[in-house]
């Protein structure tokens, strides 16, 4: 009885191992602990911060839509402009006032302001008048100015979605910490050495506090 008593004792303590420190155990259960409920959590926000990347790219690719739709528009209405502006000056030119004005009553509104400002000048007398009322100075097109609003909320949105994205990754780089974590304090119980034991729990606990750092520096999709 007497040998095999010893003989078990020589099993749980293997000769040149030593004695696990009262606190390892609790440490290691701990560390396993908040490493699984960490690696959770970065795990949902990565995947929230992804649908939120998701969701800004969509609505940046609606206004970079809209802000082509509206400058594809203004082109087609400025063509329309310049086609009606030009039989003005061919009417005038051909002393035609009746034509000339019936050509000048049609304009748009935004082409009336520019063609009003423009004769404002003189610009038949005046040879430092702009040449024509659709500089940029006179003719501002509300659909160029939609566009251009369109195409800064379409940018604002893409960086929104690169920001939301940077968020994504460094969760998911905060969850290979935390894997490692885990491993680490899953296995540095099963070494003999005490040594190899401290060093495995030292780089699982210092794996968990790189990643815990990092974490309270991220933000929070809710």
């Amino acid at each position: 009885m007497a040998n095999g008593a010893r003989k078990s004792d020589l099993a749980a303590n293997p000769v040149g191992a030593k004695p696990k420190h009262a606190l390892f155990e609790p440490i290691g259960l701990l560390l396993l602990s908040l490493a699984t409920v960490g690696t959770a959590w970065c795990s949902f926000q990565a995947a929230s911060w992804q649908s939120v990347v998701q969701r800004f790219m969509s609505q940046s690719a609606t206004s970079e839509h809209r802000a082509v739709a509206s400058e594809l528009k203004a082109s087609q209405l400025l063509v329309l402009d310049v086609m009606l502006f030009s039989e003005y000056i061919n009417a005038r030119e051909s002393s035609n006032e009746k034509m000339a004005s019936f050509y000048a009553t049609r304009f748009r509104g935004e082409t009336k302001d520019a063609f009003n400002a423009w004769m404002a000048f003189k610009p038949f007398e005046n040879t430092n008048a702009p040449p024509h009322p659709f500089v940029p100075s006179l003719y501002k097109p509300k659909l160029l100015t939609d566009a251009a609003e369109a195409q800064a909320e379409s940018d604002r949105l893409w960086e929104q979605a690169a920001n939301a994205g940077r968020a994504a990754r460094n969760y998911v780089l905060i969850t290979v910490l935390l894997a490692s974590a885990l491993f680490c304090g899953g296995t540095a119980s099963r070494f003999d050495s005490a040594w190899i034991r401290r060093t495995v729990l030292t780089v699982g606990l210092s794996a968990f506090g790189v990643a815990a750092v990092r974490l309270l520096a991220l933000p929070i999709q809710r």
